[in-house]
């Protein structure tokens, strides 16, 4: 299981996420999809 709460992420002084949660039960799979160079790490 993962939670997470209320994440927020700046790019320099840019915020680019606001408020995201998610939950993530036992046995699912989560994907991040994006071109390469998009920050995905």
């Amino acid at each position: 299981m993962l939670e997470v709460k209320k994440i927020k992420a700046y790019y320099g002084e840019m915020q680019v996420l606001w408020d995201i949660s998610l939950f993530v039960k036992k046995g699912e799979l989560v994907t991040i999809i994006g071109p390469n160079g998009a920050g995905k790490t």
